[in-house]
């Protein structure tokens, strides 16, 4: 189901007392809503400046396209004042871009969306995460499935601070599901992000991501993923919900915004099935 599905493309791009709130609407009725999917990813080891905020809005339930929202403006504010400006990229309409963002570890960020004549906005921090260090693998098999492996991915979680991650296994090129966890039973450990297969074979290539979170998004995208895997349901039985970010109209807040504005710091590592 797409307007479910879409907002885990924050992706999905891969969340507070309004941020939680799961909100029933008429899916065939309802006056369209702006998508926001402002996920701010700064790769270790690079600048960080390439970033893109795509926008679009909600459409009816059986409408098989997503409607690309043009001509809004869009810029993030740095506690300096400083103005990073997304300019539309030509040919690929929705996608707002900024090649010149500075990100900073820890920093907070405003990010400012102007669209219909509405301004919306949303406050977030740029999250530091840990190296990943090393990766195995452990066959996992059971009476039921014997080809069912695990790979970890390990890192040191910093102690004295409550942590939280997203993470993603790219699986020879093509993401899996996401899923987020918090450092409350490991806190200043060596630890592990973990991943089960049940179809992994030799020589396949494993991209692990490992991404900083804040408090907020990791309820989020808690609620997302419960709200689509509750009772084991396929995508097109999910309940016509959907999970509100952390975008506030400014302007009028019955008109509300869904998506979220995130930052976080990226650690990356591969490995190669044996």
């Amino acid at each position: 189901m797409k307007k479910v599905l879409f907002i885990l493309s924050l992706i999905l791009s891969l969340l507070f007392i309004s941020c939680e709130e799961v909100v029933h609407i008429d899916m065939d009725t309802a006056e369209p809503k702006l998508v926001v999917d402002a996920s701010l990813n700064w790769l270790k080891g690079s600048k960080g400046n390439y970033q893109v905020i795509k926008l679009s809005t909600t459409t009816s339930f059986y409408s098989k396209v997503i409607p690309p929202v043009a001509g809004a403006t869009v810029y993030i504010t740095n506690p300096k004042g400083r103005i990073f400006r997304f300019k539309e990229f030509e040919g690929y309409e929705g996608s707002y871009v900024c090649d010149y963002f500075l990100p900073v570890i820890n920093q907070t960020y405003t990010l400012t969306v102007v669209y219909n004549d509405q301004t919306y906005t949303a406050i977030e921090t740029m999250l530091p995460v840990p190296d990943l260090l090393d990766v195995d693998q452990q066959l996992d098999g059971s009476i039921i499935d014997k080809d069912l492996m695990t790979i970890k991915a390990y890192f040191n979680d910093p102690a004295g601070e409550n942590n939280f991650y997203l993470n993603r296994f790219i699986r020879n090129g093509k993401t899996g599901q996401s899923a987020v966890f918090n450092d409350r039973f490991v806190n200043g450990n060596y630890t592990n992000t973990v991943r089960i297969f049940d179809d992994l074979v030799k020589d396949d290539q494993i991209r692990i991501e490992l991404y900083g979170i804040s408090s907020q998004h990791y309820d989020y995208m808690s609620k997302i993923f419960s709200m689509i895997s509750e009772g084991n349901k396929g995508p097109f039985e999910v309940p016509p919900s959907q999970v509100r970010g952390n975008m506030i109209n400014q302007s009028a807040a019955s008109n509300f915004a869904y998506g979220y504005f995130r930052l976080s710091q990226v650690s990356t590592i591969e490995y190669v099935v044996r």
